[in-house]
């Protein structure tokens, strides 16, 4: 195996769902959490700060479609927002990764966390780790161990899982995992990891390919796996249809979009930590990261929207298709790289085969809804010809009269009883002729709320 390239700069976020209600949002701003400022190059004067900020909305303004900036970015979007915070608590940790006979113990340190809370009761997450070693092998343990809920840990002498510590320390006790929680519905089993790494080193012939280090951080594969070839190693049509996704608009970086995580790796400062160059550490850390977010916004609301479906179908179909034309953009900046970027993750998410499927699944319903109505006035059409059969009132009056006089009831048990057969009967009846009001009086009386 070649020489593997030396890093001296990597950004890793592990990013993941929950909903959230008012409650729970006042409470993670009671723990510390803070507006996410539009530029962290923060000046110390306050008047160098208010032009600062002017200077950055005027960048977002500039470069991205407003329906974009003013949603996450600016704060300035009507009708929809989206609430961005974040802290700067320090958590260190040990991840376990194998079996116990072959435990390898992995050390982190958790150094900041975001939560970007949409008005729809969507939240994501996003807890920043700072690199205790920079080497390949060290940073792939450790994606590989931050992707699972259930990565085995040890925090502050006590043994957790991941979904617990997150719940517990980052969210204020917001639940990740159980059978009332709605997010965990749609959220899968492996948190999803935004991962940039500048080398110091070009990409050539001399050193480890790019390439195969963009996939085996992308996949969580142990470094050396492509150029191996052992059982581990992916097949080359496999290897080839996954890099169809990459992103390589310049020489000095390769990115790579997957379902479950994007990595960047380039050398010549792509990304270096803030106190080394902030312009670049700010592209990667909020610009393109709000991308990658915005994006898992749109898949895990689709994702939702399928999971509670069958819960009234009608009226998710009318949600679906208001959230579909208020987020699902074709574009979202006037400079082609963002579009690049915003496209690649789109595509590797797969909203767009996600939406196609759910419009097909709503044609479906259309088609079985207008059948349903069909059916329903011609059963109606039918009560009414009866009714209409009779030349009036009194026909029915004397036919009713004649069955009380047969039974020898008296008047008052007769009617009343008769009343209350009627109401009885009519229950199924406009049950069976309006079922979606049906459905809404029972949700109502037999409601599980989820968190």
């Amino acid at each position: 195996m070649k020489p593997l390239p030396t890093i001296d700069a990597a950004l890793i976020k592990v990013t993941g769902v929950f909903s959230f209600d008012n409650k729970q949002k006042k409470a993670l701003i009671n723990a510390g959490y803070m507006d996410i400022p539009l530029s962290e190059k923060v000046p110390e004067t306050h008047s160098d700060y208010q032009n600062e900020q002017d200077e950055s909305v005027l960048y977002y303004r500039d470069t991205y479609y407003s329906e974009f900036s003013s949603l996450m970015f600016t704060g300035k979007s009507e009708g929809k927002r989206m609430h961005g915070l974040q802290r700067a608590k320090e958590f260190s940790m040990v991840i376990t990764l194998g079996s116990i006979k072959n435990a390898r113990h992995v050390e982190a340190i958790c150094s900041r966390q975001e939560l970007f809370l949409f008005d729809n009761g969507t939240g994501i997450f996003a807890l920043s780790f700072k690199p205790i070693q920079h080497t390949f092998e060290y940073l792939s343990d450790l994606i590989f161990g931050l992707r699972s809920f259930d990565a085995k840990l040890m925090f502050s002498g006590h043994p957790l899982v991941f979904h617990e510590f997150i719940s517990k320390e980052v969210l204020c006790n917001i639940p990740l995992r159980g059978a009332n929680v709605q997010a965990d519905d749609y959220s899968g089993s492996k948190f999803k990891i935004y991962t940039v790494i500048n080398t110091v080193e070009p990409d050539d012939e001399k050193l480890y390919s790019r390439d195969y280090l963009v996939y085996e951080i992308g996949t969580g594969s142990r470094i050396g796996t492509v150029e191996e070839q052992d059982y581990n190693a992916p097949s080359l049509i496999y290897y080839e249809e996954l890099m169809q996704n990459s992103i390589k608009v310049f020489n000095n970086y390769t990115g790579l979009a997957l379902l479950d995580s994007f990595t960047i790796i380039g050398n010549k400062q792509v990304f270096q930590y803030k106190e080394n160059g902030f312009y670049s550490f700010n592209i990667y850390n909020r610009v393109y990261f709000a991308i990658y977010i915005y994006n898992l916004f749109l898949r895990y609301n689709l994702f939702r929207f399928n999971a509670v479906f069958s819960d009234n179908p009608v009226k998710i179909r009318s949600n679906f298709e208001a959230f579909v034309n208020n987020y699902n953009f074709s574009h979202i900046s006037f400079n082609f790289l963002p579009n690049i970027f915003y496209k690649k993750i789109h595509h590797a998410l797969g909203i767009g085969t996600e939406i196609e499927q759910f419009e097909k699944r709503l044609g479906k319903l259309a088609a079985s809804i207008q059948e349903d109505q069909e059916k329903r006035q011609a059963a109606l059409l039918g009560l009414v010809s009866l009714l209409t059969g009779l030349s009036s009132v009194n026909d029915i009056l004397n036919i009713l009269e004649k069955v009380r006089v047969r039974v020898n009831w008296s008047s008052c048990l007769f009617y009343s009883s008769l009343v209350i057969l009627v109401l009885f009967l009519s229950v199924p009846v406009l049950a069976y002729l309006f079922p979606e009001n049906t459905k809404k009086i029972k949700r109502k009386l037999f409601k599980n709320p989820k968190n």
